[in-house]
């Protein structure tokens, strides 16, 4: 009789929006996880997103209870890696929200924190390992549509309030941060992490001073990339690969939204366009 491997009690430092709709619904319906404990400035918040009714007001405080295993953050961007080397120090492993840092010294540090702890130390870019994504990795990497010419990525959405947090600079708002990490870094990790030289970088500014449009074109692996963020535009989702034989492209203006519908992810090539299908 195999043995029972007891579930990893997560405490969640954070009880915003996202954590509610994020990985509070997925560990509720997993035998491998649950929610002990959660950690809100909100006690009230903090308490109706905690299952067992656990909560603090201190993040250190979750973080030093030692039932706590692994920690979830999802606190304003600026706040991402102080309390995630935080967690790492006390023996926590880490799932962090998108983005993962402010900049790259930020992940050097935090990076160094995980080896030094021997922490798992991850961000919660869940589309990335969505089965359509992966898909579209596999046949790019197969050959199937030749080597890579050019990837164009986008992702926008029409109108965020004033007074989000999402579009404050002290607190790691703007378009970038927030959408980047899907559109900005597919073409990234699609190519395997290769050399990027940007060439070209335009801004649309939010008038409290966080940037609202970002296009950006880069170099990378020997493909042209362009990719598109924007908190102020009509909804526009897409990840597109061209290739010297073929092309493979996420259709139906969800390419970074679709966890909770069916997709679909077109090909096209020498004989023509087939379409393959990929379900909630």
């Amino acid at each position: 009789m195999s043995e029972k491997i007891a579930p990893v009690r997560w405490g969640f430092i954070g009880a915003g929006m996202i954590a509610k709709k994020a990985l509070y619904p997925a560990l509720r319906n997993s035998q491998w996880g649950e929610i002990y404990a959660v950690a809100g400035k909100d006690g009230d918040r903090a308490k109706a997103l905690s299952p067992s009714g656990r909560f603090y007001t201190d993040y250190q405080e979750l973080i030093d209870d030692p039932n706590v295993e692994a920690v979830y953050i999802s606190l304003p961007n600026s706040l991402h890696i102080p309390w995630s080397i935080n967690a790492m120090r006390a023996g926590k492993d880490v799932l962090c929200e998108k983005p993962l840092a402010m900049n790259a010294q930020e992940v050097r540090e935090a990076r160094a924190v995980a080896k030094e702890t021997g922490r798992l130390f991850m961000e919660a870019s869940w589309n990335r390992w969505h089965p359509r994504t992966k898909r579209l990795a596999e046949i790019v990497r197969s050959g199937e549509i030749g080597k890579i010419e050019q990837i164009k990525t986008c992702f926008t959405y029409d109108g965020l309030p004033d007074d989000n947090i999402r579009a404050f600079p002290e607190l790691g708002g703007g378009g970038l941060y927030d959408l980047g990490p899907y559109s900005v870094a597919a073409p990234i990790w699609l190519m395997n992490f290769a050399p990027t030289e940007i060439t070209k970088a335009e801004v649309a500014w939010h008038h409290v001073g966080s940037d609202e449009t970002v296009r950006v074109e880069f170099s990378i692996g020997g493909a042209k990339a362009e990719a598109i963020t924007s908190m102020n535009v009509p909804s526009t989702l897409y990840f597109e690969v061209f290739g010297s034989d073929g092309a493979v492209v996420m259709g139906g203006n969800d390419a970074f939204n679709s966890h909770n519908q069916p997709s679909t992810l077109e090909i096209y090539g020498k004989h023509g366009k087939r379409v393959e299908k990929f379900d909630a």
